[in-house]
């Protein structure tokens, strides 16, 4: 049975990091993105029973960037591994944006730092110019200008 006539939109994507205040910057400073909920530590018991951890204790904010939410986590208990996950691991792998223009922001990333995997590439035949770029926790940010605005 689909439940798809219940869905209204997608609300948020979480993103559960080993140091919150670095992650908090880079997506509020570099990328831009505003607060929504502010940061705040949770530790609710109805929080340990919805994660189906005992004891949850966390950092948290919710942020906002157009239409979209990323809800930032960090586990101050129980603790978390700090590995992040290749391109080819199960799972999400990265964040991606369309951007007005990708050269600017290639070395708008390398002035403030960041470390951008390679230069902005051509891709599907000219329909796009994309370059991936590691953010704090090697977490992989993806960003995206499409030759007709349209698809963006």
């Amino acid at each position: 049975m689909s439940v798809a006539h219940l869905i209204e939109r997608v609300h948020h994507t979480a993103l559960c990091v080993q140091d919150f205040d670095r992650m908090y910057n880079f997506l509020t400073g570099f990328l831009g993105f505003d607060t929504e909920g502010a940061k705040a530590e949770r530790d609710a018991p109805e929080l340990a029973t919805v994660t189906g951890m005992t004891g949850a204790h966390i950092l948290w904010a919710l942020l906002r960037k157009g239409s979209h939410r990323i809800e930032l986590f960090q586990y101050l208990a129980p603790a978390g591994k700090a590995t992040p996950p290749a391109q080819s691991d199960t799972g999400f792998t990265h964040l991606a944006f369309s951007v007005s223009d990708v050269d600017a922001i290639h070395d708008a990333a390398i002035a403030a730092g960041h470390r951008p995997i390679s230069a902005p590439q051509v891709m599907r035949g000219g329909v796009s110019r994309v370059f991936y770029l590691r953010g704090p926790e090697d977490i992989v940010v993806e960003f995206m200008e499409f030759a007709d605005r349209r698809n963006a």
